[in-house]
C-alpha cells in the first residue's frame, strides 16, 4: 500500500496557501518582532513537518506488516481448506473400509457355520467332517484338507488387509486433524497479530492528523505575521524616509543652492510617498558597490541610481533624499527596494540588509512584478536572475 505519499505532498502544498481564517493568531508592532515571530513559527512548522515524515514512515511500516499479515492469514486459511477436504476424504475412506470389514466379517462367519452346520446324510452329520470323511483316498484327504485351510486363510487375510487399511487411514484422518488444529491456532495468533497492528496503525494515523492540524494552525498565524511584518515594514519605511527627507531639506536651507539642478524631463511626477522634489544622485558615475552584491546588480543595470545609497533596505530613503519618486506604486523600470526581512516571493531578505532588484514588469491584474536581480546567494551573483513575485503593493518602489 502507498498511504501516505499524498499526505506530505498536502501539507506542502497546504502552507503555499493563505487561509483566510485564523485562529489562536499572534501579532507583533514592529517589523522586528513580526520577523522573530516569523522566524520562530517556520522552525516549529519544519519540527512538525519532520515528526509527520517521522509518523508517515511508520504507517507506511504497518501497512506493509498488515498486508504481510493478511496474505499469511490466507495461506493458512487455503491450507485449513485443505485440510479439510482431506479429513472428509479420509472418513469417506474409512467408511468405506469400515463396510468391507463388515462384509468380509460376514462372509468368513457365515464359512465358518457352514462348516459347522450338521447334514441329516452326512455319515458325521457335520458338513466339515464329512467333507474329509468322504475322501476318496488319503491323498484326496490331505487335498481337501489343503483347501479347506487355504479358504480359512485366504478370507482370514483378507479381513486383516481390510482392517490394516482402515487402521491406516484412521491414523491419516488423526494427523490431519492435529495438521487442522496446529493451522487454525496459527491462524488465530496472526488474527490477532493483525487487530494490534491495526490498532497501532490508527493510533499513526491520528498522530498524522493531529499534526496537521497544528500546521494548519501555524500557517493561519504565519499569515497574519507576514501582514504585520509587511504593514510594520511599510510603516517604519515612510518614517525613515520621511525623516530622511526632513533631514535633507534641513541641510538644504543651510548649505548655498547650485545654481542649477539636473532635473531629468523624464520624471514621472507620481506622488511621493516619501518626498523629493529634485533629482539629486550624487555621485552616480561607475558602481562603486560591491561585486556580486544585489546592490552593484541593480546600479548596473539602473546607472542613474546614485553609488552611496548604502544597503538595499536604504535604498528608498536615500533616493527620496536625492529627489526621486519613490513609493508603493509597481512600474516596470523601476528599482524595488525590500526592508530587512521581508519576503522575496518565497524567501526573506537579509535582516540586517534588506535588498534591492530592478522591475522588468508589472501585472497590474494578478498583482505581480518580474524581477531582474544579482546576490551572493544566486547561482550567478552578478545575474541577472529572474523571479516573479505577487502583492506587489507592498514593496517600496524608486522611479526614475
Amino acid at each position: 500500500m502507498s498511504f501516505k505519499k499524498t499526505i506530505t505532498t498536502t501539507i506542502a502544498l497546504g502552507l503555499l496557501t493563505a487561509s483566510v481564517l485564523s485562529t489562536n493568531v499572534v501579532s507583533a508592532a514592529t517589523s522586528s518582532e513580526a520577523q522573530e515571530a516569523i522566524t520562530a513559527n517556520k522552525n516549529a512548522t519544519n519540527d512538525l513537518l519532520k515528526q509527520i515524515e517521522s509518523a508517515n514512515t511508520e504507517v507506511i511500516g504497518l501497512d506493509q506488516k498488515i498486508s504481510t499479515n493478511a496474505s499469511k492469514i490466507a495461506d493458512q486459511e487455503a491450507a485449513i481448506t485443505k485440510a479439510n477436504n482431506q479429513i472428509e476424504s479420509l472418513s469417506g475412506q474409512i467408511t468405506d473400509a469400515q463396510k468391507e470389514v463388515s462384509k468380509r466379517t460376514v462372509v468368513l462367519k457365515k464359512q465358518l457355520v457352514t462348516l459347522q452346520e450338521k447334514s441329516g446324510d452326512a455319515v458325521s452329520g457335520n458338513v466339515y467332517v464329512d467333507f474329509l470323511l468322504n475322501s476318496n483316498d488319503l491323498s484326496d484327504l490331505v487335498s481337501r484338507s489343503f483347501t479347506i485351510n487355504k479358504l480359512n486363510q485366504a478370507s482370514k487375510e483378507a479381513l486383516d488387509d481390510v482392517n490394516s487399511a482402515k487402521a491406516k487411514l484412521s491414523g491419516l484422518k488423526t494427523e490431519q486433524e492435529n495438521t487442522k488444529a496446529s493451522l487454525v491456532a496459527t491462524k488465530t495468533d496472526l488474527e490477532k497479530q493483525k487487530a494490534n497492528l491495526e490498532s497501532l496503525k490508527s493510533e499513526a494515523d491520528q498522530k498524522q492528523t493531529a499534526l496537521s492540524q497544528k500546521i494548519n494552525d501555524n500557517k493561519d498565524e504565519l499569515t497574519a505575521l507576514q501582514a504585520d511584518f509587511d504593514k510594520a515594514s511599510t510603516e517604519e519605511a515612510d518614517a525613515a524616509a520621511k525623516k530622511a527627507a526632513d533631514d535633507a531639506n534641513n541641510a538644504k536651507k543651510d548649505t548655498p543652492q547650485p545654481t542649477s539642478i539636473d532635473t531629468p524631463s523624464d520624471n514621472k511626477g507620481g506622488t511621493s510617498v516619501f518626498g523629493g522634489s529634485g533629482k539629486v544622485a550624487g555621485n552616480s558615475a561607475g558602481n562603486s558597490y560591491a561585486w556580486g552584491q544585489c546592490t552593484w546588480y541593480v546600479k548596473s543595470v539602473a546607472p542613474w541610481a546614485g553609488n552611496n545609497w548604502g544597503n538595499g533596505a536604504q535604498w528608498g530613503a536615500s533616493a527620496a533624499a536625492a529627489g526621486f519618486t519613490v513609493n508603493h506604486i509597481p512600474a516596470a523600470g523601476a528599482i524595488v527596494s525590500f526592508a530587512g526581512g521581508q519576503m522575496v516571493g518565497s524567501w526573506a531578505a537579509a535582516g540586517t540588509y534588506g535588498h534591492v532588484a530592478y522591475v522588468q514588469s508589472y501585472d497590474a491584474a494578478a498583482g505581480t512584478i518580474t524581477i531582474t536581480q544579482g546576490g551572493m546567494g544566486f547561482s550567478n551573483p552578478a545575474g541577472p536572475n529572474t523571479q516573479t513575485i505577487s502583492n506587489a503593493g507592498a514593496f517600496t518602489y524608486i522611479h526614475n
